[in-house]
């Protein structure tokens, strides 16, 4: 283990590198000049002692990087680098205050793994995200003594009045009652923001807490998302037009806008409970945030040849109402949706069809100059005609929206939803793939 410091609080530089306490700590600093090559030089040779004497990983400890900022910054760049450049093994930051990313890195001809800070642990700053953190773990295979991958444990820094500092999980604080009732209601939404800059900071992907993990783990490759399962399938279900499509298909296409995407909840598009049942398909995915049937028309040639096609569009049609991207009407919509699927049919004439119709949204929605209830007539009408096209055509239609909405009457809207159409990644897909295998 090495172990640097940009500097001291107690002392200043010119002290600790050429001065009568040199041998105190030792000192990273500055990105060019003089000093700065002095002190790669003194690093450098601290590697090469470090490397004679064989050892299994060479660890650095680098106490550097800018106070409260949760991004990198250029003296980070820079002598981190130096530090895989010399032979790092792993690389474990801190001094920054707040959690900043995580990363594995294989530019070197192995798998190095580097976090620049994991926030506070105890020590606090309310104002500056100081109730933030993060326990690191790093994996490395016993026999080759290589860096297989790393977990981050999302962490909350609670204090009860006149009590001592805890760093609880986040886990604990969404599922264990009985250390829910030692918390405040601010302490929970303070727990749930710090869950969401954990995510998005150090693993680049914000995940709501609906799906709060454990430990998220990562490899070379970045995050590894856990799919979400849990989803029960009746033999009713079985029984259905939509599941007894997929179980005829060999590949499959998901087709659509964010829901399909899995835009604003991390990735977890609303079938992927489904997917579990059926591990043995090629289920593809082609979707976009926002899009609309004109995006898929005029993207079509980069959407996956398959066997089925499953194609949930036409919200953000009703949505956004811009001529320029939209169907403005029910007849604009299905002759779109005939072209887009001769676009498909010429990759493969055998292809079978889906069309789940216009996903429903609630109020609150911020891109629509609608009313809810213009809106939610808009969006019935474009259900009707797809469901014709589909009918006149021979196709598989189905309207998960009735059951959707009953299920939104029934249960506070946050439950399945995080905002006015957007399924979480817990309750809100698995209640989307219901919808969608309940309903003919």
């Amino acid at each position: 283990m090495l172990s640097y410091t940009y500097g001291s609080n107690y002392y200043n530089n010119e002290q600790l590198i050429n001065g009568e306490l040199s041998y105190l700590t030792s000192i990273i600093s500055g990105t060019q000049g003089e000093q700065f090559e002095k002190l790669k030089s003194i690093v450098e040779k601290d590697f090469d002692i470090a490397k004679k004497q064989n050892p299994d990983l060479i660890m650095v400890l680098p106490h550097i990087g800018t106070q409260f900022f949760n991004g990198i910054d250029e003296e980070q760049e820079v002598w981190f680098k130096i530090f895989k450049d010399c032979g790092a093994d792993i690389i474990l930051g801190d001094h920054p205050h707040v959690v900043e990313p995580v990363e594995i890195d294989t530019s070197y001809g192995k798998n190095i793994f580097t976090a620049y800070c994991p926030g506070n642990f105890a020590n606090i700053y309310r104002e500056q995200q100081g109730d933030t953190s993060a326990l690191i773990d790093v994996y490395i295979d016993r026999k080759s003594k290589k860096v297989i991958g790393g977990g981050v444990v999302p962490l909350y820094t609670q204090s009860s009045l006149g009590g001592n500092f805890r760093a609880i999980p986040i886990y604990e604080i969404e599922y264990n009652k009985e250390l829910r009732t030692q918390l405040s209601t601010d302490d929970y939404e303070k727990a749930r923001t710090a869950h969401n800059t954990v995510t998005e900071v150090m693993l680049g992907n914000a995940i709501d807490i609906s799906n709060v993990q454990p430990v998220y783990y990562l490899n070379e490759k970045g995050y590894i998302r856990t799919p979400q399962g849990g989803l029960m399938i009746t033999e009713e279900m079985k029984s259905g037009k939509f599941y007894q499509s997929i179980d005829s298909a060999g590949s499959i296409c998901f087709v659509g806008d964010s829901v399909t995407e899995g835009t604003k909840n991390g990735g977890c598009g609303w079938y992927e409970p489904i997917k579990e049942h059926f591990e043995n398909k090629n289920i593809m995915n082609f979707s976009k945030g926002g899009c609309t049937v004109s995006y898929l028309i005029d993207n079509a040639d980069s959407i996956p040849t398959a066997e089925l096609y499953v194609v949930a569009i036409g919200t953000n049609d009703v949505r956004y109402r811009d001529e320029n991207v939209c169907a403005m009407t029910p007849e604009d919509f299905s002759q779109k949706i005939g072209q887009l699927r001769n676009k498909l049919t010429a990759k493969n004439a055998n292809a079978k069809f889906v069309w789940i119709a216009p996903w429903c949204s609630t109020d609150g929605d911020p891109y629509c100059e609608l009313s809810v209830s213009e809106k939610t007539d808009l969006n019935n009408k474009y259900s009707n005609a797809l469901e014709l096209y589909a009918e006149t055509i021979g196709d598989v239609y189905i309207n998960a929206n009735p059951y959707i909405e009953e299920k939104l009457t029934q249960a506070p809207q946050s439950e399945y939803l995080l905002d006015h159409i957007h399924p979480n990644a817990g309750k809100g897909v698995i209640m989307y793939s219901e919808a969608v295998l309940s309903c003919e």
